[in-house]
């Protein structure tokens, strides 16, 4: 029998359905006897925002990196930000051991000139001649493990920004930028209090200030195999550079007031002979080569009848010396191109210093360059020295 529908149209008598054997299938529609798709139930916002954070970092690694002013964004229209970084520009670099000795020719006697050594190292951070930063991703105690980026940075203070400190590694070479995990330790971890202590047996000399031994909270990198640490950069000259291996960074947090810093830092590095022999750049026009100042190299001696003799032997390479620069560090605003990750990590490093689309929280110059004032020492005695 035909059944007629007011209106028009005819239907007719469903047969009767099959027991169910199978799982079961979507339901589907149809359009003018076509099936449709069912539509899907509407997301979680939890979902949503995973999947906006997922998909964000996605396309900024497709671009091949994204700037803080998007990462802002994403962050405010999604409440889950991909990654916490934070920066610590170094203020404050010193050489504990070993120390360098140098011949003052106008007196007739030898000099212990690390002070002086010091001064160029202090000179050049204070005019932003040289740069040094320390980025963790993410600043984030709680986690036994994050990322750190050691990096040589372009400062400068930001007059926009009531004289803020902002630095930036737009525009450094990849050989002065170094990545590695890093280790934090707390007392809530139980942890030794001497974790963060990275001094080498029997591999500095007790007359010498002693490096630098972190308390907790406190951050320890991982051996990180070979940096290149820029030390000087004086006008029309080749910048100092030390060629280290075998590298170790810790610092002692001290993060629960503003300014952020980084306290009782120490950086270890080991220079072999070889490096040592050949010149690590100019400093006031000469060419500057550490074992014409290193005690046991050729450097002088203070007094000949206790010889004095600073190097040391590292078990796979050899003859060298171990160094041990005391830092500290303070938070400012980070300007860079390196892609940034989902949960701390980051991208290439080697992609810093490409164009970048747009500019990022707290703008450089344009350039990115910073001052080229002459950082030089005082009391400078001879030419190769210090």
């Amino acid at each position: 029998m035909v059944r007629h529908r007011r209106g028009g149209g005819n239907t007719h008598p469903r047969p009767p359905r099959a027991a169910r054997t199978g799982p079961r299938e979507p339901p589907s529609f149809r359009y003018d006897g076509a099936a449709l798709p069912a539509p899907r139930r509407p997301q979680s916002t939890a979902r949503l925002r995973a999947l906006a954070v997922a998909t964000a970092w996605a396309l900024g690694a497709v671009a091949g990196c994204y700037n803080d002013d998007y990462l802002d964004g994403l962050c405010a229209r999604t409440n889950t930000c991909p990654v916490s970084r934070v920066a610590f520009h170094v203020t404050a670099l010193e050489l504990v051991d070993p120390h360098s000795y140098s011949f003052d020719e106008v007196i007739g006697v030898c000099d212990d000139s690390t002070d002086d050594f010091n001064k160029l190292l202090s000179d050049n951070i204070n005019a932003f001649a040289v740069g040094h930063a320390l980025v963790l991703r993410p600043l984030d105690l709680g986690s036994e493990k994050v990322q750190l980026q050691f990096t040589a940075a372009d400062c400068f203070n930001d007059d926009m920004a009531e004289g803020a400190t902002v630095c930036s590694d737009r525009n450094i070479e990849p050989a002065l930028s170094t990545n590695s995990t890093t280790f934090n330790f707390t007392t809530a971890m139980m942890s030794a209090t001497d974790a963060c202590d990275i001094q080498k047996v029997n591999s500095t000399n007790p007359d010498y200030t002693a490096p630098a031994k972190p308390g907790l909270p406190c951050l320890r990198s991982e051996p990180i195999p070979t940096m290149t640490l820029r030390l000087s950069r004086q006008p029309g000259m080749t910048p100092l550079e030390f060629e280290l291996v075998d590298v170790e960074i810790a610092a002692t947090y001290a993060v629960e007031q503003a300014p952020q810093r980084l306290v009782e830092g120490t950086l270890r590095g080991f220079m072999t002979t070889a490096k040592a022999m050949v010149p690590a750049g100019q400093v006031n026009g000469v060419d500057f080569v550490p074992w014409k100042v290193l005690a046991g190299g050729e450097g002088c001696q203070p007094d000949a009848m206790s010889v004095i003799s600073d190097l040391d032997i590292h078990p796979t390479l050899g003859q060298g010396v171990w160094m041990y620069f005391n830092f500290t560090a303070e938070s400012v605003k980070w300007d860079t191109d390196v892609p940034e990750g989902p949960s701390g990590t980051t991208g290439d490093p080697t992609t810093a210093g490409t164009a970048s689309a747009g500019s990022t929280t707290g703008s450089t110059t344009g350039s990115g360059t910073t001052s080229t004032t002459d950082a030089t020492t005082g009391g400078s005695s001879s030419g190769t020295s210090l």
